[in-house]
């Protein structure tokens, strides 16, 4: 069975670079080839080792590295990327995984893969984490279980703490006020204010956009390819996935405040988008 992020090497002019240089980069000793488009036959981990600022441009997307979100991120192999930007103050570790070690921790953990990068927080487990993968990378020694035990170890870390981040031109809301316009976001600002109410109150926000129940949700369908259920669906996940984050707020509350019926039912919707229970997410995704 290949593995579900296999691919053959890029068709485009984006250079195949070896993976065979982990380092700490410091804002003068970033080479000049990643700032171009470029790809490798290993998982690139990228960590933020203090406080600063990295963007990345990966197949058209940009991602985010900074303290306030994400803390690391691990590029696919054979995905073209660059980097975008990096602050002066900015030091990362850039460390490779191979693709056979990701794809053991991958058959055991079952994560689903919904882009090709992960990203994930928690920057203190992924600094440590990240010298001790460098140490062992760059050891003249053999390897013993120890460290097999380790790498193993680490591969199912990044499984199980990643996630495919999510641009900011992907949440609902924006997408929303895009693809259609004022009355776009009318339905926005209306489900911010009126998603945790059981039964969602289409009736109310078609007769302030002066539409029928019906004419609206059909718009909303065919500027989005979501249902009504599924675009109510989408909101509350998005609202949960902000308050999940706090340790201190109840999972009852925030099933309550996304305007799911009861703990059980945000537990079972949540668990079938992410594949993993909200409690386990939570500790997963802790900062």
């Amino acid at each position: 069975m290949t593995a579900p992020w296999h691919r053959a090497p890029p068709a485009s002019a984006a250079a195949k670079v070896e993976t065979d240089d982990d380092e700490l980069l410091t804002i003068e000793k970033w080479p000049r080839e990643v700032f171009a488009p470029h790809w490798h036959e290993e998982f690139n981990w990228i960590v933020l080792m203090r406080p600063g600022r990295a963007v990345l441009a990966i197949e058209g997307v940009e991602l985010v590295l900074d303290p306030s979100r994400y803390a690391w991120a691990c590029v696919f192999p054979r995905t073209p990327h660059a980097v975008v930007h990096v602050s002066d103050d900015t030091e990362v570790l850039s460390l490779f995984v191979e693709p056979k070690l990701m794809e053991r921790a991958w058959r055991v953990a079952r994560p689903p893969i919904a882009s090709r990068v992960l990203a994930g927080g928690r920057p203190e487990i992924a600094r440590g984490l990240a010298l001790a993968w460098g140490e062992r990378r760059l050891s003249d020694r053999a390897h013993d279980a120890f460290d097999r035990a380790f790498a193993f170890a680490l591969a199912g870390w990044l499984w199980r703490s990643g996630e495919a981040p999510r641009a900011a031109d992907e949440s609902l809301a924006v997408r929303l006020r895009i693809e259609l316009g004022a009355l776009g976001d009318q339905v926005a600002t209306f489900l911010d204010a009126h998603l945790a109410e059981q039964p969602f109150p289409w009736p109310a926000l078609a007769s302030r956009a002066d539409l029928s129940v019906r004419t609206l949700q059909r718009r909303c369908a065919a500027a989005l390819g979501l249902s009504p259920s599924e675009l109510l669906t989408r909101a509350r996940l998005e609202r949960a996935r902000d308050l999940i984050r706090d340790p201190a707020r109840a999972l009852g509350d925030i099933a309550l405040a996304c305007g799911f019926a009861t703990q059980a039912h945000f537990s079972t919707v949540w668990k079938a988008h992410t594949g993993a229970s909200p409690s386990q997410w939570r500790r997963d995704h802790a900062r």
